[in-house]
């Protein structure tokens, strides 16, 4: 769990640098439901999803809006032990740079949805609102978006398919960890 700067947990003499320190938000989502059932699990992320929403909306009128380009925010959640979100920041630009193997997958892989989403080399040519473009889904559209997949309003955060190992050269892996 992304609790604290990994630059802090390294430090910690339970840190494995092999495995880091992050876990995929659908894994976190598991672990909860074993611990508080899904009813109050679906509760907490769908007031994650809200507060996100919220934070973006709040900033709307001094955002630059240009379709020319986007931008890529990082949300720092604690979620205190009665499962209520508290938003610590949100990181414009956040770090691409990657601890682990599994870090540079995951990077990796976001990026790819991201690109998908922007749809550069317009490959979405049908001009229909997609509800859901890889690991990201449509949650606000003028108004919070309903998917057809429940009848009750239920977040999908987290419920994204699993992360593909990125391709990578053994040249590129060694420079990368040794900075």
């Amino acid at each position: 769990i992304h609790a604290t700067n990994v630059a802090i947990q390294k430090t910690s003499p339970n840190y494995d640098s092999e495995k880091g320190c992050k876990w995929l938000l659908r894994n976190l989502k598991m672990y909860l439901n074993t611990k508080h059932g899904s009813e109050k699990v679906d509760e907490l992320f769908t007031e994650m999803e809200a507060l996100i929403v919220r934070s973006l909306m709040s900033v709307q009128k001094v955002m630059i809006n240009d379709k020319h380009c986007f931008e890529l925010y990082g949300y720092d959640i604690l979620i205190d032990r009665n499962l209520k979100p508290w938003l610590l920041e949100v990181n414009a630009s956040p770090s691409l740079s990657a601890e682990t193997q599994f870090d540079y997958d995951l990077k990796h892989s976001m990026l790819n949805d991201a690109f998908d989403v922007i749809d550069l080399e317009k490959r979405n040519t049908d001009k229909k609102i997609r509800l859901k473009v890889g690991g990201f889904d449509l949650v606000y559209n003028d108004g919070p978006v309903k998917h057809d997949r429940t009848s009750n309003y239920t977040s999908y955060l987290g419920c994204h398919q699993p992360i593909p190992r990125a391709p990578r050269s053994k040249k590129r892996l060694a420079a990368t960890m040794s900075l």
